[in-house]
């Protein structure tokens, strides 16, 4: 395998802290299907081991190593929840997952917990991905939006999406379209990108910021789901005085926690489930 020396991270913390599910447990590692191929990567203090099926790749841009952790730390530490937030996973990054399986597996989220999300991306890749061979086991990526597009909406309600089957087909077919196309999503600023994203079937205010965080990388987005939603009520007062709307509490997170909100999002969401899982 080949060797990448790395400094202020982790890897089991960035991909267990809730972020993708384009990554999952694999003997002493994760792998990853969704990028064009398979991707195995493991870690032995600062060193991580990595091999693919195919070409090499960059851990670096996968997993944003370039992104000056000490001053993302320094510009979100404002107060004690965040500074214990912080402490718990200190070399957690936000994860730069490619566009459309992030996409996908976020609508899959929708109103889902977790070990079903992961349950039912799982079975997309089986049924409808290409296979890829590696290291003498069979693994399935992502389908393109091409394939999914195709599928018959009853088909995908019956390998467990219910109702969400709908606006993956409809989605697909509208990125197909290019109704809406991650390279003008890239090209705009996070607002107008995160107003675009709504415009496909399904996607909301949070899974458009999950998009817009973990795989676009605009590092001010927000993501508020009901976890976070308890906790901006519990500890920071400040997000819900001016307003209820999700746009004000998003906006009232960026103002307070700066352009590298989403990172503080990710260290709350990670430290607080698992401290109160805990207990």
């Amino acid at each position: 395998m080949k060797e990448l020396r790395v400094a202020e991270f982790s890897l089991r913390d960035t991909l267990e802290c809730g972020q993708t599910f384009c990554w999952t447990k694999l003997d002493g590692g994760y792998v990853t299907t969704d990028v064009g191929q398979v991707v195995y990567v493991e870690q032995d203090e600062d060193i991580l081991r990595y091999a693919t099926s195919e070409r090499d790749v960059s851990l670096t841009r996968l997993f944003r190593l370039d992104d000056p952790l000490a001053e993302i730390h320094g510009q979100i530490d404002k107060d004690e929840l965040m500074h214990q937030s912080i402490a718990f996973a200190p070399g957690l990054r936000i994860i730069s997952d490619p566009f459309f399986p992030c996409l996908i597996s976020f609508i899959c989220s929708i109103r889902n917990n977790i070990p079903s999300i992961r349950r039912v991306v799982q079975r997309i890749r089986e049924r409808y991905g290409p296979m890829y061979e590696f290291d003498g086991r069979i693994f399935y990526g992502m389908p393109d939006p091409e394939r999914l597009a195709q599928v018959p909406v009853g088909e995908l309600r019956g390998i467990g999406l219910d109702w969400r089957a709908e606006f993956i087909v409809r989605t697909s077919r509208a990125i197909v379209n290019e109704e809406v196309s991650e390279a003008q999503l890239r090209s705009m600023p996070y607002d107008t990108a995160h107003s675009t994203l709504k415009q496909l079937h399904g996607v909301g205010d949070k899974v458009a910021d999950c998009v817009c965080l973990f795989s676009l990388g605009f590092l001010e987005a927000f993501p508020i789901d009901v976890w976070i939603e308890r906790v901006i009520q519990k500890q920071y007062g400040i997000f819900t005085h001016s307003a209820k709307s999700y746009a004000n509490k998003s906006q009232a997170a960026r103002e307070y926690f700066g352009p590298y909100a989403g990172y503080a999002q990710e260290y709350l969401y990670y430290y607080t489930r698992s401290t109160y899982c805990r207990r």
